[in-house]
């Protein structure tokens, strides 16, 4: 009886399904992004409170108090958090038509200094999207999409507190799963260290450079000096690009108020500030780095802010971390977390001795 060979998969074949599979879900999540970005946020903020729950367990307290209590601290931090923005948020679409005569005046002002120039500058701002109404209407839908945003964090929340209930027991629970592959649980302690070590370090110095920004504005008597200050902490998760997006809606509205002086001014503070904050404070602080090529963190911005939202933007960094200790767990991906890294790739330490030796 003859036997009939089974061929598998060839490398193209199994690449093209790998492929296929990929776009399978990642078209999943797009279509999930309300419900998958607040549960990455939530876990991604439950990670980073760990070491403070574990500092209350060594102070004597039951776990599952220090976990309310973590819960406690969430729930009002978040709570003064929306109440902060939705109110000011709620100001600017309030206030945003208003604008409208002075972004003419600028629009107008504009154009008779280009007239000066040797060639025709007629045409400059005469088109309806540069028209100061189409202006006002996308900060209109700004403000509309930050208040979107704003409100998803009621579903964070709830999902933050079932989180850091179970964080109390998980620990435990995955060395138990995983006993077989200590490896494997050093890999995900790994992870948890760097997504700790960038959160939090990135909550304290985006923090400290937020309110210093407010002050700035507010000093300036600029309007919504607040609600700048706020996106100026949330981007600050976003590097390289974070701050120029951060920078852009408080000068703009320093210019329509006061004038290129004072826009100029505000400009300038702000490009100190940061400066000052992220390359000669904070490096003092910051011993390790995310070790991610700065041109992934960008790419990574506009990947996950496509895929899922504002959420997915202010994740970037994190997801993309886990993405590189994902693809470093695997002998045929390793290249990848190679070419994400920053470092370069990390040498491979062979163990020569036999494990029966060793016995």
């Amino acid at each position: 009886m003859t036997s009939i060979p089974v061929r598998g998969f060839s490398s193209l074949s199994r690449f093209f399904l790998t492929i296929a599979g990929a776009i399978a879900v990642l078209a999943g999540m797009r279509a999930a992004s309300s419900i998958i970005g607040p549960v990455l946020i939530a876990f991604i903020i439950t990670v980073a409170w760990t070491p403070g729950s574990d500092y209350l367990r060594k102070r004597g307290w039951h776990p599952s108090v220090a976990a309310l209590a973590g819960i406690a601290f969430g729930v009002i931090g978040i709570a003064l958090f929306v109440a902060l923005v939705w109110s000011s948020v709620t100001q600017l679409q309030e206030n945003l038509p208003g604008y409208q005569p002075r972004i003419a005046a600028l629009q107008q002002m504009a154009r008779d200094r280009l007239a000066a120039l040797p060639f025709d500058t007629s045409r400059v701002f005469s088109g309806e999207v540069f028209s100061a109404g189409a202006i006002v209407q996308y900060g209109l839908r700004f403000a509309q999409q930050f208040t979107k945003t704003a409100g998803t964090l009621f579903l964070l929340v709830l999902l933050m507190a079932f989180m850091m209930l179970e964080a109390v027991r998980y620990p435990q629970k995955l060395k138990e799963a995983l006993s077989s592959s200590p490896e494997a649980v050093e890999r995900f302690a790994e992870f948890g260290d760097s997504i700790r070590s960038y959160v939090s370090l990135n909550a304290i110095f985006g923090a400290g450079a937020a309110v210093l920004d407010t002050i700035l504005l507010l000093a300036l008597g600029v309007d919504f000096a607040f609600l700048w200050g706020v996106l100026s902490f949330l981007l600050s998760f976003i590097p390289n690009v974070g701050f120029i997006m951060a920078l852009t809606p408080p000068t703009l509205m320093a210019l329509v108020q006061f004038g290129f002086t004072r826009a100029i001014i505000v400009l300038a503070g702000y490009i100190l500030i940061n400066f000052l904050v992220d390359n000669v404070i904070k490096p003092r602080f910051v011993g390790s780095r995310i070790d991610l090529a700065p041109l992934v963190v960008v790419l990574s911005l506009l990947f996950w802010g496509w895929l899922l939202g504002p959420m997915g933007a202010l994740a970037a960094v994190p997801l993309s971390i886990g993405a590189r200790f994902l693809f470093e767990s695997f002998a045929e991906s390793r290249w990848i977390a190679h070419l994400m890294s920053d470092a370069g790739p990390k040498p491979v330490v062979v163990d020569a001795a036999p494990r029966e030796e060793k016995k």
